[in-house]
């Protein structure tokens, strides 16, 4: 049987016996059977090794609040100023430090946290400032960046391992830019559901599945010397991580029902705090990059009572994330980081709404060595502008390499044939979120 001059199969096509397809990829020669097998033909035995003997020293869980959280309402009230809103200021064990009064897992836990109160930025508009918090870098069109997560899988992370490297659970994907297809992340939309596509088509056997990749390889083979070299690695390494995620004694770890359910009540029963639960199963068994999103907080309308409601989500769900990953001693190796793209604003709108500040956000960080029990920078009476100790986001990203040990400064080329560094070289590293 002998293919058209495209490439493609005759419109009288049949199916092939074992020994024709063998048959027809030795005739194929310089196509396929005399070069080298396509995966190493196109790099990926090369990110193989590099990544091998790269232990998972280091991990990282981002809970990502989607929309931009008030600051003034989560992580840095102003109790009785002008803007201040209803809720009260709950105090904590670390002197001078609050959270609001619906954060009281957090306000509990503040000698096991830090809280970054002077991220400053230039971005409000939420997709570029999106891009910002997962990069690092101010957005370029003309350069795919790869998101904090991919950065870690790929430069901490086993790529060969059975589960994939990064994993996202709800929210929008964030890709890997000029990492390649290797460091990209998988995608759960609904930790709570059943995960569909993980066993093998039953009216497929071992022997027709065989066919089909040999077909497959020639097609792709064929296709690759014409100039689709690119295009064929990310297909057939995608195939090899969905076949290896199939085939793994791991896959338990997706598998919320094997929880307690009294563990489970502890995250809390909602799809984020289920997540937050699946991040800390992940974790535990080699993934190395987790980011958990819980949208809704761009609360330009009605903010104090949807800002309550979200908090009655993310609390419970980080408390418990924390002390289990206490309890299990993975906290000293793991980077906890919650954070939205920007603040709020110090003035409530009609309808009780804030705008977008970018002049001053906060975040929370725990384990990976940070040092725990403070506060770092500071915002006026009115939680508008930073009077003390300002951070820029590319200096956030400078410390994230520190605490999980990757050189940020290590190069690789763009799709503009242009060196870029992992994180913006004009970022400098926040001292006092290191250890020691």
């Amino acid at each position: 049987m002998e293919r058209t001059s495209g490439g493609r199969l005759p419109g009288n096509a049949r199916a092939w016996s074992r020994r024709e397809l063998l048959s027809v990829l030795a005739r194929a020669g310089a196509g396929l059977v005399a070069a080298p097998p396509l995966l190493e033909l196109f790099g990926a035995q090369a990110l193989a090794q590099e990544s091998l003997g790269r232990p998972n020293r280091k991990r990282l869980i981002v809970l990502w609040l989607d929309g931009g959280p008030s600051h003034l309402d989560t992580f840095d009230p102003k109790p009785g100023s002008p803007g201040g809103g209803p809720f009260r200021a709950l105090p904590t064990d670390v002197a001078g430090w609050s959270f609001s009064e619906h954060l009281p897992s957090f306000a509990a836990r503040a000698e096991r946290l830090t809280v970054v109160r002077s991220l400053h930025s230039k971005e409000g508009s939420h997709a570029r400032a999106r891009q910002l918090l997962h990069w690092g870098y101010t957005p370029n069109p003309s350069v795919a960046f790869p998101s904090l997560g991919a950065i870690v899988a790929h430069e901490v992370g086993d790529l060969q391992h059975d589960l994939p490297a990064f994993v996202q659970l709800l929210g929008e994907p964030w890709g890997s830019g000029y990492l390649g297809v290797e460091a990209a992340p998988y995608l759960i939309a609904d930790p709570t559901s059943r995960l569909e596509n993980l066993a093998r088509n039953g009216a497929i056997d071992a022997e027709r599945a065989a066919q089909r990749d040999l077909l497959l390889q020639l097609l792709d083979g064929d296709f690759a010397q014409r100039g689709g070299g690119r295009v064929v690695h990310e297909q057939a390494v995608q195939r090899r991580r969905a076949r290896t995620l199939m085939e793994s004694k791991l896959l338990p770890a997706l598998d919320l029902r094997l929880e307690p359910d009294a563990v489970r009540d502890r995250y809390g029963r909602g799809k984020f705090g289920q997540g937050v639960l699946m991040a800390r199963r992940l974790i535990e068994n080699g993934v190395a990059a987790v980011e958990v999103a819980l949208d809704g907080w761009d609360t330009h309308k009605d903010n104090f009572r949807r800002t309550k409601a979200l908090c009655d989500e993310l609390d419970p769900a980080f408390a418990a994330l924390l002390d289990d990953l206490t309890e299990r001693g993975l906290l000293a190796d793991t980077l906890v980081l919650c954070i939205g793209e920007f603040g709020r604003s110090p003035e409530i709108l009609a309808g009780e709404g804030r705008n977008h500040w970018t002049s001053a956000y906060s975040a929370v960080l725990a384990g990976c060595g940070v040092p725990a029990g403070r506060a770092i920078g500071a915002t006026d009476e009115r939680g508008a502008q930073i009077v003390a100790r300002p951070i820029a986001i590319p200096d956030l990203f400078a410390t994230f390499a520190a605490l999980l040990d990757f050189d940020g400064s290590r190069k690789f080329q763009a799709s503009t044939n242009r060196p870029v560094t992992l994180i913006d070289p004009d970022g400098a590293v926040v001292k006092e979120l290191l250890p020691g």
